[in-house]
């Protein structure tokens, strides 16, 4: 099976940056993109829809890497 990502139009992508989402990533750097991006919209430092493009352009760089992560966040796509 070929890795995959979630299409940028779901809903979880901006949840995950909002912090609606509470997920322990097992990817060290997703992680703590992840936590920077929250920190960064909760301070109105930059948008959700900014952040979650972000993660997502992250997340497509290294798609076998963060598969395991997006398969218990988002379970199927």
């Amino acid at each position: 099976m070929k890795a995959t990502l979630p299409p940028i139009a779901r809903e979880e992508w901006l949840k995950i940056v909002r912090g609606d989402i509470k997920h322990r990533f097992t990817n060290y750097v997703l992680q703590l993109h992840v936590d920077k991006s929250k920190s960064d919209v909760s301070r109105g430092k930059i948008s959700p829809e900014t952040a979650s493009k972000d993660l997502y352009t992250l997340c497509s760089k290294y798609v076998l890497a963060v598969q395991k992560d997006m398969e218990a966040i988002f379970k199927s796509w």
